[in-house]
């Protein structure tokens, strides 16, 4: 027997026909339920505050540094280069202890991986304190740079794969915040030490302080961040197509931390005690503006990073360091170096955006590779920044080393703009 259509409808030839009569097609909105709703910004930090302590209590280290370069370049007699090797060893550090901290973290946890890394971090600050001459110290920064690099690559990863992506970008750009504001404490701290009682005090004191760390790491759930099953693929980045959509990410946190290691951290406290006549008290607070500028910045890209496209809020940074460099390579009175901090320190407030790059298209929990990736990256601009920028400042003069480092940075975020 044949089956007729419907009344009305044109007859259809096709054999099919009698079964595409009898079904009806679904379409997928009809299945648009309810999506849970994201959590609000109360319950998404609150498990996270231990790693917002653990941030602030260990970021000093970092920030006490510059206005300390210009009185242990004194006592050694140490020319830029050398003086660039003081953050060279320590990034060196930090990029030997990337892999093995990613490594550590997926086989052992967050916890574990944060215990190994404060160990080294304190007894390398303890080292620096007591090291009779140079080279003993270089050897301190490299061992602050492998517990640096275990703690901060535990606590980042950790922060970056607990954060709800609707909060992602603003969680983090507030993890960097609390970092900043830690970095100007500890940069005008270390300087009014510095200046009563010299550099190794401060030192000393960075090493007392961070026992207060003990307190905090043992909130953490011990289970936090194994994935044994990561371990294995440590040494992929996964397909041709997938490295590409994340290697621009790489390239920019590379060029960014060269700019920030050659520019901020070393050629900075430099030109600003030899062409501005600061000393260590001075630069301290000048450098604390620069921190403020970078923290105020983080409060304005953080109403934005979640709303909007991060690669152009990342070049817009780019271009405000650049400028900032200029600034200070021109000027010659305290209140425009003030004013090329600001610029240099607005600049960086986008400093936050590849990593949230790297998590939106890699994926969490982020693959252990990619992570190693992304540090590696990272401290290989830390190693590069000071050696590079510090030749430069060598060969041509401080101010024109000041004047091109922000060029690094510009092309790196060019190359994350163009996204691919």
């Amino acid at each position: 027997m044949t089956e007729t259509p419907p009344e009305g409808a044109a007859p259809d030839r096709s054999p099919a026909w009698p079964l595409r009569s009898r079904l009806r097609v679904v379409r997928p909105e009809r299945f648009d339920l309810p999506r849970p709703a994201a959590p609000g910004l109360a319950a998404s930090l609150a498990p996270l505050l231990p790693l917002f302590v653990l941030d602030v209590l260990t970021a000093f280290t970092v920030g006490m540094l510059p206005p300390l370069l210009p009185l242990v370049a004194s006592d050694w007699a140490l020319s830029p280069v050398e003086v660039g090797l003081i953050n060279t060893l320590y990034a060196v550090g930090r990029l030997g202890g990337s892999y093995p901290a990613s490594l550590l973290r997926a086989r052992h946890g967050t916890r574990a991986a944060i215990f190994v890394g404060l160990v080294g971090l304190i007894g390398g600050c303890a080292l620096c304190a007591v090291a009779p001459r140079f080279p003993l110290f270089l050897v301190a920064r490299l061992v602050m740079g492998l517990g640096a690099s275990l703690t901060f690559l535990a606590v980042f990863a950790q922060l970056l794969e607990s954060s709800p992506a609707a909060w992602r970008g603003r969680l983090a750009n507030a993890f960097e915040a609390t970092a900043i504001l830690s970095l100007a404490i500890g940069g005008t701290l270390a300087a009014g030490l510095a200046q009563a009682a010299g550099w190794r005090a401060v030192f000393a004191a960075a090493a007392v302080v961070m026992l207060g760390t003990t307190l905090t790491w043992r909130a953490i759930d011990p289970r936090l961040g194994r994935s044994p099953g990561l371990a294995p693929g440590m040494r992929r980045l996964g397909t041709v197509a997938a490295l590409r959509a994340v290697a621009p990410v790489y390239w920019a946190s590379l060029s960014m931390s060269a700019t920030w290691a050659g520019l901020f951290y070393t050629l900075v406290p430099l030109l600003g005690h030899d062409r501005y006549g600061l000393d260590a008290a001075s630069l301290g607070l000048a450098l604390a503006a620069g921190y403020i500028a970078e923290l105020l910045g983080l409060l304005g890209v953080g109403l934005v990073i979640d709303r909007a496209r991060r690669e152009p809020l990342f070049l817009a940074g780019a271009v405000s360091v650049v400028l900032g460099g200029l600034v200070l390579a021109l000027g010659a009175r305290p209140p425009v170096f003030v004013a090329g901090l600001l610029l240099i320190g607005g600049g960086f407030a986008v400093w936050m955006i590849p990593a949230t790059v790297l998590a939106d298209r890699a994926g969490t929990p982020m693959p252990a590779a990619h992570l190693a990736a992304y540090r590696i990256a990272i401290d290989a601009g830390m190693i590069a920044g000071p050696l590079v920028l510090g030749a430069v400042a060598e060969l041509t003069g401080e101010r024109l080393g000041v004047a091109v480092a922000g060029l690094v940075l510009l092309a790196g975020a060019l190359r994350l703009h163009r996204r691919r």
